[in-house]
């Protein structure tokens, strides 16, 4: 595989190129994957953040070719803040699931099954809630590609932020839609190319199957905070990441609370088994 870099274009397949936004940190990995597909009329999935020099780089990635769409799989500001600018330079709609986040003007709203066409190839939308509430995959069928966004990664798991609108029973039916789906290869909202995406996505349910029976067990000793549950599950963690895990076993709780396993009103109180 071609040595990724923040200027140049990665050929993925045919239909796929990737340019790879300079964003890289403890939440975005690498960085955010801008896609390009298409040969003659180009689709950019995701442009990232609002930097010039990577929005040059979209757009240089495109070449001669006409880019027709702009598409989003969430409005986080990893994903889509650089679409206004790429919009602006090149005229083409920014297209998106429907949200009523401040900042984000679409010019077309795509609804589950939504169906973009490009030249000799066409991709359609697929409403995967869970880690947004407005969160789309894209799926490629001439080339078996699944974008995922941020439901899928490559080298760590997705966050779910019930503060963001996260919803873990949501994001467990999403990755029950996406296995579905007979992909050949998931083209992530970040990291490399998933070669298995069956098995991808079968690790990531079977981690959040037993990170839910983890909480269960920490419950089972007695009434605890998220903080506590924390503190036993991601000893390891340090720094900025042990927040993030708080929000992981926020959702979860919130997932268990609705399905009558526990009892707990917040993410400051103790929560406990029912």
């Amino acid at each position: 595989m071609a040595r990724t870099t923040h200027t140049a274009p990665d050929v993925l397949s045919p239909y796929v190129r990737r340019v790879l936004a300079p964003n890289a940190n403890y939440m975005t990995g690498p960085g955010t994957n801008t896609w390009l597909v298409g040969d003659s009329d180009i689709c950019v999935i995701d442009p990232g953040p609002n930097d010039a020099k990577h929005i040059d780089s979209i757009i240089a990635a495109a070449g001669r070719r006409n880019i027709q769409s702009i598409l989003l799989t969430h409005t986080h500001s990893d994903h889509a803040p650089g679409a206004a600018l790429l919009a602006q330079k090149t005229g083409a709609p920014i297209l998106a699931y429907p949200t009523r986040q401040r900042g984000v003007h679409l010019d077309g709203r795509l609804l589950d099954g939504a169906i973009v066409e490009g030249s000799g190839f066409s991709l359609v939308a697929l409403h995967t809630p869970g880690h947004a509430p407005n969160h789309l995959c894209f799926w490629l069928e001439e080339d078996g590609a699944l974008f995922t966004g941020d439901n899928i990664l490559d080298g760590m798991w997705s966050v779910i932020s019930p503060n963001r609108g996260g919803d873990m029973a949501e994001y467990i039916a999403s990755l029950k839609r996406m296995r579905s789906i007979r992909a050949e290869w998931i083209a992530p909202g970040h990291g490399q190319r998933i070669e298995d995406p069956r098995f991808r996505i079968n690790e990531y349910l079977q981690h959040r199957r037993k990170r839910e029976k983890q909480i269960l067990r920490c419950l089972g000793k007695g009434p605890s905070t998220i903080a506590g549950i924390v503190n036993e599950l991601y000893s390891e963690l340090a720094g900025p990441l042990r927040p993030v895990a708080g929000r992981q076993v926020h959702a979860h709780l919130l997932k268990l609370r609705n399905e009558g396993s526990v009892i707990g009103s917040s993410a400051r109180t103790k929560w406990s088994l029912s």
